[in-house]
């Protein structure tokens, strides 16, 4: 139920509240100046009708009953829903979802832009949110691989969604490395959902984690955590304000060196959003590792495929899947109190980089990842 405060100001209060009439381009629309006011200091209504206001409001006429009319050259079909956010102060339900209504989104961001408000701003800018906390933890990359939810999960690299590139492009920097460190096959390994190995492994082989076992196509290598040799996600049209971001065990040591998290609009200037360290108790280090071989996975994974030619468990690469998931995954927030002058979120970015941070006078340690997620919230244009 609507409540209302008495305030020593009388112009706020509905029963004196001075209601005034916008002609938009023809069509009229009523409402209390106080809604018009309700935004902020900055808008085109403040400028044009608050009590501070420097400015002409330009009245346009009087109707019959006596109300005054002001003329606004604009979209009335537009107006219809700013003037509805205003008055609630949240998205109007019509306008559905942007991938619904792609062309109207953007129209409304025109004339949000246009009156200078925020807060309708802020609103239409993110089409799509996730939370490391939601069920399967499925984030934006998946999103995307289902073609914004709306079809069965294919790659989002292999859809064509994103693009995956770095130093592996380039003959300079690549040298005299496989060149298959490039491959399409591993670039889908590393913003792969819930990766399995494709190495080809008999029915006896030890499939846990470390030297000589399980491999996946990753692009970082042994050595590479003091090499500036970046893997960069573009998320091409969209663009991400992270909250989290997420890495999988890949191969050999897994992460076990220093590396940074970056982000950046135009692929030239990039901002640090997480600093990875190994000594910080993640679940891809070596050490982490070490710790499960100690508890016996190796002979639990010779249980879970069996010795013969069926096998003791036919679904053996789901469970498999499922147990690198639960302990060779981990999560970190993001926190932006170094950003945007302490606020609370991060800005939108398009471009996202995982690159070696340790002194190049120091041996570099591995820096194998794969299944890349990231979680916070899009802007599509």
């Amino acid at each position: 139920m609507a409540s209302f405060s008495l305030s020593s100001s009388s112009s706020r209060h509905p029963r004196f509240d001075t209601i005034i009439g916008l002609d938009v381009a023809g069509k009229m629309f009523y409402c209390r100046k106080s809604t018009l006011l309700g935004e902020s200091d900055t808008s085109y209504f403040a400028a044009r009708f608050g009590p501070d206001s420097m400015m002409d409001p330009l009245r346009d006429r009087i109707d019959q009953n006596n109300r005054e009319i002001y003329f606004v050259d604009r979209n009335p079909e537009m107006f219809r829903y700013v003037l509805e956010y205003m008055r609630m102060h949240v998205l109007p339900p019509e306008i559905g979802k942007f991938g619904e209504k792609p062309c109207l989104w953007r129209a409304l961001r025109k004339e949000a832009e246009f009156f200078s408000l925020d807060g309708l701003t802020a609103l239409l800018k993110v089409t799509f949110s996730c939370s490391p906390d939601d069920d399967g933890r499925q984030g934006i990359l998946h999103w995307l691989g289902r073609n914004k939810g709306r079809e069965e999960y294919i790659n989002p690299y292999r859809r064509g969604a994103i693009d995956v590139t770095g130093w592996f492009d380039s003959y300079r920097t690549l040298g005299e490395n496989d060149p298959s460190w490039g491959s399409s096959e591993s670039k889908e390994f590393f913003v792969q959902y819930k990766s399995m190995s494709e190495k080809p492994l008999s029915y006896s082989d030890v499939i846990s984690p470390g030297d000589e076992n399980a491999y996946f196509p990753c692009l970082s290598g042994c050595g590479h955590s003091n090499q500036r040799r970046p893997v960069v996600v573009d998320f091409r049209k969209n663009a991400i304000s992270p909250t989290h971001y997420s890495l999988r065990y890949g191969a050999c040591r897994g992460m076990d060196g220093n590396w940074t998290f970056e982000a950046s609009n135009d692929g030239e200037i990039w901002v640090v959003l997480h600093e990875g360290r190994k000594s910080d108790g993640h679940n891809l280090t070596y050490e982490r590792i070490t710790q499960r071989k100690a508890l016996g996975e190796d002979r639990w994974f010779q249980e879970l495929r069996g010795t013969g030619s069926n096998g003791r468990i036919t679904n053996w690469p789901e469970v498999y899947c499922d147990y690198m998931e639960r302990h060779y995954r981990h999560t970190w927030e993001l926190k932006s109190n170094n950003l945007n002058g302490g606020g609370k979120k991060f800005p939108f970015f398009r471009y996202f980089r995982i690159i070696g941070a340790d002194p190049v006078d120091e041996t570099g340690g591995c820096l194998h990842c794969i299944g890349l997620e990231i979680y916070g919230s899009v802007y599509e244009e």
